[in-house]
């Protein structure tokens, strides 16, 4: 070959390096082919490029022992040729394969050979090289200054200016500076889009990671999914992107769906034998299953992070995987004296190189160790530590900081002395801090208030509530001890279904094409159901397919937030309540506490203890189950069902003193959800969520006029509930009746849109695995609680003869979903709903005479302890329905 021919083969090896370089994916078999010819040819110039090309491809879907295979010949080949230039260039790439193999020597022995190789124009390559190597080890302050160093080199190619960038703004980010991070991608952006595919997915990838850290959670979930869509258009590996993804997820409390993610990534990274990431995979998986209760899983992977990062000489990394190690640990054996010198020693670490996130939460594990194991001044060290790094960063991670201040006032105020002289003393002198605990609390969930209004779906806003669980409980303790009455049904307020008051409800219908799609496979599985075999698993994961697009479309969505509802007083309460008297509970440990708000006065009231009212409530709903099956032994069943029922009646309602056949309004806790409350007080009972959301009820029902549109449906399959629809149109000759087959989805909506009073007769189908699908079964199949709430539809007042309509998931925070609280949320004023399930016909004899006194002009809660006392159950079925029935809200 002549000279100019290998010239020309040379000059197309590079051309062919620059274009894998922006897409792989594309040009993979271009390099096969360069290499190819250059073999042919005995062109090793070529050669070497080409083979650094195609190496180029096997790293970008993460094969790099392939790619440091290519690499390792071409460097024999360039060394044994003497081309001293070319060798520089292998040795920069063989670094990127090193690293992502976990081999940090081998990488770093590279580089510095490299850099007396490679030509001036590449340095700005060599340089992002080395701040990579700082980056992944965890020096994240040096990294970013070396990243500024080559986006300043005036020869800076635009494939490195932009991957400089990328890396600057993830250091960004991690320094606790997301919206310094934003301003580099919006730049990088730009130019990413005339280079590829894959800088674009890359760049779009971080774009949603730092987006999220800035608190702008509806444009980070959208960027993810557009992220996602990028990487596999351009062949990439899902591995990287699942990891940031793992991260949002997380934060945000969808824990299941992070740890799937995360376990995705990990697979996914270790079959290409990414290590590096790899590791980082694990780490996430452990931390994920420690927040999920896994503690066996949390321990083994923490472990083989703990080992993979220490190999790797990652020395931050190892720090933080050595803090969720040591919180496994902890969780089976509790904290010793060791696991707190090795928390400290990973906090120290982690502040020393500036990772004030991870830090300040490796300083709050550290000072809750400390304490634990009575080192106070430790504890006490830790604990300043964590408030003081939090200042000034992301929002959630400022309410980390509040914690550590509130439980850092906490061990300040707790006494530490023996005698009872001295023990009253220390509790004196510790006033102010007890104060500061609540402060500090206070201020974390005004935080977290922030963070929820700007989330975009009712799911989210719930789970959110689970950051402030601590707080809620730490500021409730302090207040019990010292706070008038009023001050801890405030505080109560602020940590009961306070997510479903953020946001008033829109309609949206972004998601009609999901959700039609969703109840045709309802349809389907329906009909299987009938053939009582087993069901389809093909139509089972299209559900599940179909439920999780839904879900994940709403949490992108666009939609205007308010501030929260203000948080009503008990002055106000008793204004609203004009007689009446209000009992909010809250559960201490195994105690039961409740704040009443009676006609003159405000009390607190110690009731008893919580394990004896759940014993009590399982034994009732046992007999209640017994009963509706029937048999032989339905007399003992229901003897059984009154026992517990006034035993139930003894220990939460009996103390508070309430005079019989005074109306009482109910606002439990998560813990007493399941409590029938309408049997144990001898007049009309009524639950809410929230006292809140009861006041704003009451509001609504004595701003809006009784009206007379009235939907009366219908559901399939149920002899009974026809009847019972067609006993009510007596009552309402002018109502919509929808029967079957007219009780269609969309007629449904429609009516209940147009009703001030809504009765639906229907199979009601509970999830407890994902409370925004359970739903009310109509005839072309179901109207759930989700679209309910996306749909805003919310009748004044509605009465649901349906089994488990009354039946809320509790989540963390003191949130619930359900039927009841997704119409009350939604601006119903009114609702009877059923806690157990409830036979095709039971409620038949007892709705007429319901209606009969609405019609009236009664409430709900009214008319149904009427209807209770002027004719006692007198069937098995009819004491279920009088057990299972409850009001919720003043219509």
């Amino acid at each position: 070959m002549t000279a100019e021919l290998c010239a020309d083969l040379v000059a197309e090896a590079d051309a062919a390096y620059s274009r894998v370089v922006l897409d792989p994916a594309r040009y993979t078999a271009t390099a096969r082919e360069i290499v190819d010819l250059a073999r042919r040819a005995g062109n090793d110039e070529a050669l070497i490029v080409g083979l650094r090309a195609l190496a180029w491809t096997r790293h970008a879907v993460l094969d790099n022992e392939t790619a440091k295979r290519l690499l390792d010949s071409a460097a024999r080949l360039a060394t044994r040729r003497g081309l001293h230039r070319r060798l520089g260039e292998v040795l920069l790439t063989r670094s990127v394969a090193l690293q992502e193999l976990g081999r940090y020597p081998a990488a770093t022995r590279d580089l510095r050979r490299a850099a007396g190789l490679v030509s001036p124009q590449q340095r700005p390559e060599l340089l992002m090289q080395l701040a990579i190597l700082d980056h992944n080890a965890g020096r994240v302050r040096s990294a970013a200054r070396q990243y500024r160093v080559v986006l300043a080199e005036p020869a800076c190619p635009p494939v490195i200016w932009v991957k400089a960038a990328n890396n600057l703004s993830y250091a960004q980010t991690q320094l606790g500076r997301p919206q310094a991070a934003l301003a580099y991608l919006d730049r990088a952006a730009s130019l990413a889009s005339e280079l590829g595919p894959m800088l674009s997915a890359v760049i779009e990838n971080s774009r949603a990671w730092s987006s999220f850290h800035a608190g702008r959670f509806t444009e980070s979930l959208r960027r993810f999914a557009e992220a996602g869509r990028l990487y596999t258009a351009a062949g990439l590996p899902l591995g990287e992107h699942y990891l940031d993804y793992t991260d949002a997820l997380a934060e945000l409390r969808l824990l299941d769906e992070a740890a799937t993610v995360a376990r995705l990534a990990a697979t996914d990274l270790e079959r290409h034998g990414a290590r590096l990431m790899a590791a980082e995979a694990r780490l996430r998986c452990a931390r994920l299953a420690l927040a999920l209760g896994d503690i066996d899983t949390a321990r083994a992977d923490a472990t083989s992070a703990v080992r993979d990062f220490r190999r790797q000489r990652r020395t931050a990394w190892a720090a933080w995987a050595v803090v969720t190690a040591v919180e496994a640990d902890a969780v089976a054996d509790g904290f010793t004296t060791i696991a707190v010198r090795r928390l400290g020693h990973a906090a120290a670490t982690l502040h020393r190189l500036g990772l004030r996130a991870n830090a300040v939460e490796a300083h709050l594990v550290a000072g809750r160790a400390a304490v634990a194991t009575d080192d106070q001044r430790r504890g006490r060290r830790h604990l300043a530590a964590a408030g003081a790094l939090a200042d000034g960063q992301p929002l959630l991670v400022r309410l980390r900081g509040r914690l550590a201040l509130a439980l850092l006032a906490d061990a300040t105020a707790r006494p530490r002395t023996t005698s009872a002289y001295r023990q009253k003393a220390a509790t004196r002198r510790a006033a102010p801090d007890a104060g500061a605990v609540v402060r500090h609390c206070g201020a974390g969930l005004a935080d977290l208030a922030r963070h929820r209004a700007a989330l975009p779906s009712v799911e989210l806003r719930v789970l959110a509530a689970g950051h402030g669980v601590e707080l809620g409980d730490l500021g409730l303790r302090h207040l019990l001890r010292t706070a008038p009455p009023s001050r801890v049904l405030h505080w109560l307020e602020r940590t009961r279904a306070a997510a479903l008051l953020t946001v008033q409800p829109e309609a949206h219908d972004d998601l009609d094409d999901l959700v039609i799609a969703l109840r045709t496979v309802e349809q389907e599985l329906r009909a299987a159901r009938r053939e009582r075999g087993p069901l389809p698993r093909t139509l089972l994961a299209r559900q599940a397919a179909l439920e999780a697009q839904i879900r994940r479309r709403s949490w992108g969505r666009d939609g205007k937030t308010t501030r929260s509802a203000e948080i009503v007083t008990a002055g106000q309460l008793r204004d609203l309540l004009d007689g009446e008297w209000l009992a909010e509970f809250a559960t201490v440990d195994d105690t039961i506490v409740a704040v009443l708000v009676g006609p003159h006065r405000t009390r607190r009231i110690q009731l008893g203890a919580l394990s004896r009212v759940e014993q009590e409530t399982v034994a009732l709903h046992f007999a209640l189950r017994r009963l509706l099956r029937g048999g032989r032994y339905t007399d003992q069943a229901r003897s059984a069902a009154r026992t517990c029922l006034d035993t139930l009646a003894e220990l939460l309602i009996a103390p508070l003193g309430v005079p019989p056949g005074a109306p009482l309004v109910v606002v439990p806790p998560a813990k007493l959800l399941r409590v029938p409350w309408s049997p144990l007080h001898p007049g009309p009972v009524c639950g809410a969520p929230s006292a809140t959301m009861w006041a704003r009820s009451r509001r609504a029902a004595e701003s809006r006029p009784a009206g007379q549109r009235v939907a009366l449906v219908a559901g399939p399959n149920l002899d009974g509930a026809v009847a019972e629809v067609q006993a009510l149109e007596a009552r309402h000759p002018r109502a919509t009746t929808l029967l079957p087959p007219q009780s269609t989805v969309e007629a449904v909506v429609a009516a209940l849109r147009q009703a001030d009073l809504a009765h639906l007769a229907c199979h009601g189908h509970l999830r407890s695995d994902s409370p925004l699908f359970s739903a009310l079964e109509l005839s072309d199949g179901p109207l759930t609680v989700y679209e309910l709430h996306s749909r805003a539809v919310a009748p004044h007042r509605v009465v649901l003869a349906a089994c488990d309509s009354g039946v809320e998931r509790d989540y963390e925070g003191g949130e619930v979903l359900g039927f009841v609280s997704a119409l009350m949320a939604g601006g119903t004023a009114g609702v009877i709903a059923s806690g157990v399930p409830l036979p095709d016909g039971v409620s038949l004899a007892l709705m007429p005479r319901l209606h009969d006194r609405v019609v009236r002009g009664e409430s709900l809660a009214g008319a149904l302890w009427a209807v209770r006392a002027a004719e006692p159950p007198a069937s098995p079925a009819d004491f279920v329905t009088w057990c299972g029935l409850t009001a919720y809200g003043a219509a």
